[in-house]
């Protein structure tokens, strides 16, 4: 079994047609920040392994893409035996290396791409996305203003590895440029989120030192992390 999907598959029908995996991409450095983010600890464990657990709770197959300079065996300290750790091929520092190397390496259907430093990740996003993404090639969060979520959405591993790759080969290095080469892409207004994350912080990520202060208040002021002990020290 390669899906758990579920809460009692509430978002939609036919909730067991094809399988389901997870992407956490885990590559590259955090420049601005001075630190690997991917080993930051907001709560009590490292960003990526925090990711990894939530999307334990949709998938079984969670496939961990970091980079070709990575120690592997640092990864594996910090996550759950079962998940596979796949190492980039190429040395470019590009989120859409990284996305191409989770889809060679998952094994299902459909699967969620997240980047590995969202802090309130939410299982129940990942869930809508999933169903929003049944026949088509990618469910996208969109913005009013017309920004998009790549790392944070649902892609059909057949014909997004198809794209990815067709970019790789052509020289592109943008993301947006791999999307562009899919047929069937449901751009899904954030609105659609609301109902299971009121504030959208799910798609809040922590890339400079301000970002990170900013999440760490958050979670002072939160009822749910009012033990100072589930809170890392700034």
């Amino acid at each position: 079994m390669t899906w758990l999907i579920s809460r009692n598959d509430k978002q939609g029908d036919n909730a067991g047609q094809g399988t389901f995996g997870v992407i956490v991409l885990a590559g590259g450095r955090s420049s601005r920040l001075k630190i690997n983010k991917i080993f930051l600890k907001v709560r009590v464990e490292p960003l990526v392994s925090e990711i990894v657990r939530v999307a334990s709770d949709v998938s079984e197959s969670i496939v961990v893409a970091i980079g070709s300079q990575d120690d592997e065996e640092k990864f594996a300290e910090v996550l759950p035996g079962r998940v596979k750790i796949a190492k980039d091929t190429v040395e470019e520092k590009a989120a859409l290396y990284g996305v191409l190397t989770g889809l060679n390496a998952v094994d299902t259907d459909y699967a969620a791409v997240l980047a590995s430093d969202l802090p309130f990740v939410n299982s129940d996003v990942i869930r809508i996305l999933y169903y929003e993404a049944k026949g088509f090639d990618l469910a996208i969060p969109r913005w009013s203003n017309g920004n998009i979520e790549p790392l944070y959405a649902v892609y059909r591993v057949s014909t997004s590895k198809e794209a990815f790759s067709d970019a790789v080969e052509r020289g592109e290095v943008r993301i947006r440029d791999a999307i562009k080469r899919l047929r069937r892409i449901n751009y899904v207004p954030v609105e659609r989120f609301l109902p299971v994350d009121g504030s959208l912080r799910c798609f809040m990520n922590v890339n400079t030192a301000a970002d990170l202060e900013r999440v760490k208040n958050i979670l002072r002021n939160e009822s749910d992390f009012a033990d100072p002990s589930r809170v890392s020290p700034s």
